[in-house]
């Protein structure tokens, strides 16, 4: 129904090899690029044939010491990961221009500060690094900057041994240093960025051991010190040097610090309201790494924008883009049987796995009158008819969301799954004082009619939330659907001057950091991720509790409880979800089998597929010849779900919260 627009702390490291994004070598009917290579022969699948650290030390500077993280560094006494497999396709060859379309310009290319989106996290994942990254499929720890790490018999304190190999984008090497300054960054309360400052506030100050070995300290005991620190992304210390928070926003806003991953933005690949170019280092340090194998292939990411979905799949057809994420279920039923999908020159694909599902639904801001009231917000979600949306406009393509986990463990089983009742509504509202008709037969409270708006910048939304709007109007109630640019929309939300907003979070990763969402003090910080100003004494107890326990049933049971408070007092309108993700691409792609990874989403593709020679002859001849056609392949994918099936009877998955 809508796309996702917020940018939130994933409590699942970035999982390596698996960026995000959507491009083209020769584009159909549009203007051809750097053709793809032919693919590999003889490849092997064997992951001990690919070193995790190719070259380990070369760059290491010969002054430092072994036993402080220098060259013949043995890591005994440390942790690390030289078990997993493959992430990526060895079969992948690397060029091409992979183009894409985003809904506006965006505000910044930070990832850090306010105004941010879901579009900046993929940017940030393609451009920087963390510490450690985590295994899409087992979620261990895997080594991304730093090779090891340790964590101290108090649960508190941990070090990192960085790879001497490691460097930016500018040619400068990773130190200490740069994780030390990234932190101070994050914790600058000029930045703007109250939820990274509380979060990284719970550190004390990281202290640089030698050039290769940092060491921090957490402020109390919780399982989540060690995600949340291992994946901060790292910047460059000589740049932050001579930067604040409030320098950093104003000086970096339109412009990217170096960084250490395979991508890059110069201002060069700006073309300001238009597109956006995203390109593969050449000198990438990790590009022989395990962990990259198969991974970040397109020479370029192009990101074009294009403000109406209808357009951009127009553009798609016509192809001057090369891939389409569906979001609308009519189009997905009703739409997508046209000539050149039914040839196979474009495939669309529904691709089930185990993502952790998105809140999708309208945020109330509880800050502001009538949205203050529970009753107010309770009777809105029973005149909003789900169960005829779903039926008729989604074509029963979704199920119900009646929990802010959706599709997880943490989902409380007993929670209220409201139907539509407008009688149980206008009691609701008479209880709250809404019960007097003017003579226009407005609803009033005290002589003041109920005037509401609904801000939203995605119009495929339109239909649901016009039938919304009839539905309102039988009561008495005025909505206004007030149509905005991404952007607005976002400094409005920062600045929390809406009433209500059409939200689509991600969840916080595999595992959930509600914090974000529901903590007290976070309700009327601007640009925070507590959007509807939600606070809740006992939700603020089970927030403490939850960071500081180890028992994963335990803090099952402690968000079951927080799930069901929450629900209880209707900060949200919640929609519907769908434990899949749907898209439609030009056919000449190579693909790792799950198309996607087990735990990733429509992002995914940028950083897992290639350009295949021999597809790409085979479309390019295609398009010649009216006639021809090209195979289809089954539009439903299940491959993850399979899988899990088999390695959970193995009894080789790793607990990762979902059903």
């Amino acid at each position: 129904m809508k796309l996702g627009f917020r940018g939130v702390l994933a409590v699942v490291l970035a999982t390596v090899a698996v960026a995000c994004g959507g491009g083209s070598s020769q584009a159909p009917g549009g203007q051809g690029v750097s053709a793809p290579a032919a693919a590999p022969v003889n490849v092997s699948f064997d992951k001990l044939d690919y070193p995790v650290f190719p070259d380990a030390d070369k760059g290491a500077d010969p002054a430092v010491p072994a036993e402080q993280g220098g060259r013949g560094f043995t890591g005994e006494g440390w942790e690390t990961n030289t078990t997993f497999d493959l992430l990526g396709d060895p079969r992948a060859v690397k060029g091409g221009v992979f183009r894409e379309a985003m809904p506006d310009f965006p505000a910044t290319l930070r990832y850090v500060g306010p105004n941010l989106s879901v579009w900046n996290a993929m940017l940030s994942g393609l451009v920087y690094e963390t510490l450690l990254g985590q295994d899409p499929i087992t979620l261990n720890y895997i080594p991304v900057l730093a090779t090891h790490w340790q964590v101290a018999p108090d649960k508190k304190t941990f070090r990192f041994r960085l790879d001497p190999n490691a460097r930016f984008s500018d040619g400068q090497p990773v130190t200490a240093e740069d994780v030390v300054a990234t932190w101070k960054l994050m914790t600058d309360p000029t930045v703007q960025d109250p939820f990274r400052n509380t979060e990284y506030g719970k550190f004390e100050p990281p202290v640089a051991e030698s050039r290769y070995i940092v060491k921090v300290k957490a402020k109390q005991v919780t399982w989540l010190s060690l995600l949340i620190f291992a994946g901060m992304p790292v910047y460059p210390a000589h740049v932050l040097k001579d930067l604040n928070g409030e320098k950093y926003l104003k000086e970096w806003n339109d412009r990217m610090l170096p960084g250490t991953g395979p991508y890059m933005v110069t201002p060069a690949d700006l073309d300001k309201g238009k597109t956006i170019k995203i390109r593969r280092r050449k000198d990438y340090w990790a590009e022989k790494y395990r962990r990259n194998i198969g991974s970040g292939n397109f020479d370029e990411i192009r990101e074009v924008v294009v403000r109406d979905r209808n357009l951009e799949f127009e553009m798609l057809k016509k192809g001057d883009l090369d891939y389409y994420h569906v979001n609308r279920a009519q189009m997905w039923v009703e739409e997508l049987n046209f000539d050149k999908i039914q040839r196979g020159l474009l495939q669309k694909r529904k691709v089930w796995n185990h993502k952790p599902e998105s809140i999708g639904g309208i945020a109330f801001n509880m800050r502001r009158p009538p949205y203050n009231d529970v009753r107010v917000r309770r009777a809105l979600r029973l005149l909003f008819n789900r169960e005829l949306m779903i039926q008729k406009l989604a074509f029963n393509e979704y199920v119900p969301m009646d929990s802010v986990f959706p599709g997880s463990i943490y989902a409380n089983p007993k929670n209220e799954s409201l139907k539509f009742n407008p009688q149980a509504a206008v009691t609701l509202l008479a209880e709250a004082g809404w019960k007097e008709r003017n003579k226009q037969g407005l609803l009033t409270k005290g002589g003041t009619p109920m005037a509401l708006e609904l801000l939203y910048y995605d119009k495929a939304s339109e239909k649901y939330f016009t039938v919304w709007q009839e539905d309102l109007k039988k009561v008495g109630i005025t909505l206004n659907l007030r149509y905005v640019t991404p952007e607005t929309a976002f400094k409005m939300l920062d600045d929390q001057t809406f009433d209500m907003f059409s939200v689509s979070y991600g969840g916080g990763g595999v595992f959930p950091l509600p914090s974000q969402f529901y903590d007290s003090k976070m309700a009327d910080s601007k640009g925070s991720n507590n959007t509807t100003g939600f606070k809740n004494t006992r939700v603020d107890e089970i927030l403490k509790a939850y960071e500081v326990e180890f028992d994963l049933a335990k803090r099952v049971t402690m968000l079951q409880e927080l799930d069901g408070i929450v629900m209880s007092e209707h900060p949200y309108l919640l929609e519907w979800s769908a434990p899949y993700e749907r898209f439609v691409y030009w056919n000449r792609f190579g693909q790792p089998k799950g198309l996607i990874s087990r735990i990733g989403d429509y992002r995914d593709p940028v950083g897992l597929w290639w350009f295949d020679a021999e597809k790409n002859r085979a479309l390019d001849a295609a398009q010649r010849d009216a006639s021809a056609k090209l195979p289809v392949g089954e539009a439903d994918d299940k491959y993850w779900l399979t899988f899990t099936r088999r390695e959970e009877k193995s009894g080789d998955m790793a607990e990762t919260g979902k059903h």
